[in-house]
């Protein structure tokens, strides 16, 4: 057990479908079982459900009402704690790293300001417009992608034979941020890059990380190097939000899979949650790629989906906290 929140405080991580069918309207009487035993179990003080921040991009393309209600019996599980952004847990994680700094709650954590926030003046229409905004924006970046995967599942190999490229795709990955990082140790400064889509521009995951840990950490000159050295010896291997981001991102791309919005935001989710999660509850899909990747285990955290063994399985599970 992690124990961010105390000893035997069990954290756990609910994705979207758990979400909706725990606090909106549980399809069946197992879920219903599980919906008020892990209310108990919060009431007793053995178990809390951080929120992830994309919950709220995800809950507002819900009907409203639906919407209001999952959000304030997520909140309450959560005890206003929230998962941090990717880009966030990032950035804490490398700072405790370079510093030699303890890993805590406030890692992966923080504090919601509102206690129903999809309810606050313009926030549910707020989200639901940037949760289209981001479908649309992975459409277009996925849309040359998905094309080629297309053509390439029509050839398959076992997972060993793809291992080295697995390992590719991930390095692929990291050495964009390396390149930048390295031509702000030599330049002394960065001028940020965005993705141009129509309508928008956005900035470059490299580079708002570089910008957090410059503006947010204060990183200065003799931890960039630490922090190039450490990538070029183990790329994001201890860096948990940025290895699993890879590891995810890079398995969608060698088992061929079509990506859209619900994989980015599963990514983005799982990227903050999965490190810091002592039990999580993902879709069947999620969880075979989390323990096909090795990232359950590396992680030391339980993976439960929605198949009915599985949900037998975490009631029972929650039964012995």
């Amino acid at each position: 057990m992690k124990e961010y929140f105390g000893n035997n405080v069990t954290c756990i991580y609910l994705d979207q479908f758990a979400a909706s069918n725990l606090f909106d309207n549980p399809p069946n009487d197992l879920w219903l079982k599980i919906s008020r035993l892990l209310l108990n179990k919060h009431q007793d003080g053995k178990v809390i459900c951080p929120l992830p921040f994309e919950h709220l991009l995800e809950t507002a393309n819900k009907i409203k009402e639906n919407a209001l209600l999952t959000d304030s019996q997520f909140h309450r599980l959560s005890n206003g704690w929230a998962f941090l952004p990717e880009a966030n847990a990032a950035a804490n994680y490398i700072t405790c790293t370079i510093r030699k700094l303890p890993i805590t709650k406030t890692t992966f954590f923080g504090q919601l300001r509102y206690s129903n926030t999809l309810a606050q003046k313009g926030a549910y229409d707020g989200f639901r417009a940037k949760h289209q905004l981001l479908a649309s924006q992975v459409s277009e970046i996925a849309a040359g992608q998905n094309d080629l995967r297309k053509v390439l599942a029509q050839k398959r190999f076992p997972r060993s034979v793809m291992e080295p490229m697995f390992q590719a795709c991930k390095l692929m990955q990291v050495q964009p941020f390396l390149d930048r990082l390295v031509e702000l140790i030599n330049k002394g400064q960065i001028i940020s890059q965005g993705v141009d889509f129509e309508g928008s521009s956005v900035i470059v995951w490299t580079d708002l990380l570089l910008q957090l840990l410059l503006w947010e950490h204060k990183l200065d000159y003799s931890e960039g190097h630490q922090l190039r050295d450490l990538i070029y010896q183990s790329g994001f291997d201890l860096i948990p939000p940025l290895d699993i981001r890879v590891s995810l991102t890079a398995n969608l791309a060698i088992e061929h899979k079509k990506e859209t919005i619900n994989d980015q935001i599963d990514i983005m989710r799982l990227s903050a949650g999965l490190p810091a999660s002592d039990l999580l509850f993902t879709d069947k899909q999620r969880k075979f790629e989390l323990l096909q990747t090795g990232l359950a285990a590396k992680y030391q955290t339980e993976i439960f989906n929605g198949t009915n063994s599985n949900l037998e399985l975490f009631y029972e599970r929650l039964h012995q906290l």
